[in-house]
């Protein structure tokens, strides 16, 4: 990049590009503040019924089987004591 056009590069990028370097794409800055103005109505959360309407009927067996090993994994460990 000439020294003409380093100023440009500066300003597009916030650097200036090498000649052996390419310039990278950066993601957009976040926002630091909620751009919602404070009197939008919020959105309703889910109750727990709905919540666990929600949930895959295979759900509930898969965290009772886990429950289950845990506390066969805990008394063994016990009776090896």
């Amino acid at each position: 990049m000439t020294s003409a056009r380093r100023p440009a590069g500066v300003r597009a990028h916030g650097r200036a590009a090498d000649a052996f370097e390419t310039v990278a794409w950066r993601p957009p800055s976040s926002t630091r503040f909620d751009t919602r103005v404070a009197n939008d109505p919020e959105v309703a959360e889910p109750t727990l019924t709905e919540a666990i309407a929600g949930v895959p009927g295979w759900v509930i067996p898969m965290i009772g089987a886990a429950v289950a090993a845990l506390m066969g994994l805990l008394l063994g460990g016990f009776l090896a004591l």
